[in-house]
């Protein structure tokens, strides 16, 4: 038990980091550790990538908080245009988590991978995922939100890929763009951890110490220390030049796909 929580703190440490200092969500780093992690464990190999995303998505609500709490106190967040977006990210996520777990865990692994590999990409191109004007209708919010968090509860991650985008596109200014989408990490987080515990929480194979897919001590671990070092990895990030950011995150990011997808 030690040397799991060993493991798990350092992963938190490690993501906590990497997520300060690249500016991204750690799911997007967590969930490809926590697989490894759970094979080097000698967990069950067709709940490995289940547990991994719900581990993922409890982990998310903690370091969600703290950052949403820091663009709170900045009025970084546009709690109009958000609330009804967050109406439909409470069902897209808990629906994600009952897809995800209808689907095999090595056909998750590679979706993971290729979502990865788009991230490299999205970054090395500049791609901007929607650029168009949206219409602030609530029935568009809801639709929106309910894709972000389906797909965000999919992927194991806080959605901000995705989220940002799309108040970029409803004509918020990109602070307030990043605050919101902070903000909005954290119902997805919530309601797509709530879906992997309900829609586990009677599988036998599932490890001791597991609510449902979600590990307990690698919450804990995880949760504790990425909360602590990711504003360090944030200090570091202004030392470094943005070209070198850039490319380093790509690295990063191509290095995840080819775990995920080839190996």
């Amino acid at each position: 038990m030690i040397e799991e929580m060993l493991i798990f703190i350092s992963l938190g440490v490690f993501s906590g980091l990497l997520a300060g200092l690249f500016g991204i969500g750690g799911g997007t780093l967590i969930v490809p550790v926590l697989i490894a992690c759970f094979f080097g464990m000698g967990f069950e190999e067709n709940i490995i990538v289940h547990l991994a995303l719900g581990t993922s998505m409890a982990c998310i609500i903690f370091t969600g908080m703290a950052s949403a709490n820091a663009h709170r106190k900045k009025n970084a967040i546009d709690f109009k245009i958000m609330k009804p977006v967050v109406i439909g990210i409470i069902l897209g996520s808990f629906l994600g988590a009952g897809f995800a777990l209808q689907v095999a865990g090595p056909i998750l692994k590679i979706i993971i991978g290729l979502f990865a590999l788009f991230v490299a990409i999205q970054i090395g191109f500049e791609i901007e995922l929607h650029k168009k004007r949206i219409a602030n209708k609530k029935s568009t919010s809801y639709i929106a939100g309910s894709i972000i968090g389906f797909l965000s509860s999919i992927l194991g991650i806080g959605g901000g890929i995705f989220s940002v985008s799309y108040f970029k596109s409803s004509g918020l200014n990109l602070t307030t763009c990043i605050g919101t989408s902070a903000a909005c990490g954290v119902p997805i987080a919530i309601f797509a951890s709530l879906g992997y515990v309900l829609m586990g929480i009677n599988n036998s194979i599932l490890p001791s110490m597991s609510l449902g897919y979600v590990y307990l001590p690698a919450v804990l671990g995880v949760s504790i220390s990425s909360v602590v070092t990711a504003g360090y990895g944030a200090r570091i990030a202004h030392f470094i030049s943005e070209k070198l950011l850039k490319n380093l995150l790509i690295s990063l990011m191509l290095i995840i796909s080819i775990y995920m997808i080839v190996l």
